[in-house]
C-alpha cells in the first residue's frame, strides 16, 4: 500500500470511473462488463480480493432516480401519451441509465476500496 501514500485519491478514482487500473491508470480494470481483472496487466497489482458488492447497483439506482425524476414529471404530467408508452419510455430510460452508470461506478468503489485500504473478502 505504500505506492497509495503518492497517488492522490481523486486521481485514483478518476481513473475507476474509466475503467482504469486506479494504481497505474494503464491498463484494463475490467476483462468483461462488470468482471474485474485478477491481476492488473501493466503494474501487477491484484485485484481478485477488491469486492465492492452491493455499491455499485445501489449508486447507479440513486443516480438514474435522480435523473430520471424530471423525466418522469415531463413525461406523466405534460404529455397525452398512452399510459403504456409512458411506461415503457420511463423503464428503457431507466434501465439505459443503470446500466451505463454500473461498471463506472464499480470502478469507482474498487478504487475506493483499494485506495483506502479496506479489508477486503
Amino acid at each position: 500500500m505504500e505506492y497509495t501514500a503518492q497517488l492522490d485519491k481523486w486521481t485514483a478514482i478518476r481513473r475507476g470511473l474509466k475503467g482504469q487500473c486506479p494504481k497505474c491508470g494503464e491498463a484494463k480494470l475490467f476483462k468483461a462488463y462488470l468482471k474485474p481483472v485478477e491481476t492488473c496487466a501493466s503494474c501487477g497489482e491484484n485485484w481478485e480480493n477488491v469486492r465492492a458488492d452491493d455499491g455499485p447497483a445501489w449508486a447507479s439506482m440513486l443516480i438514474a432516480g435522480h435523473v430520471l425524476a424530471p423525466f418522469f414529471y415531463f413525461i406523466t404530467f405534460r404529455t397525452e401519451l398512452p399510459d403504456w408508452l409512458r411506461t415503457l419510455a420511463l423503464v428503457v430510460v431507466g434501465v439505459a441509465m443503470c446500466l451505463l452508470a454500473l461498471p463506472r461506478m464499480k470502478g469507482l468503489f474498487m478504487a475506493w476500496i483499494w485506495y483506502t485500504g479496506a479489508p477486503t473478502s
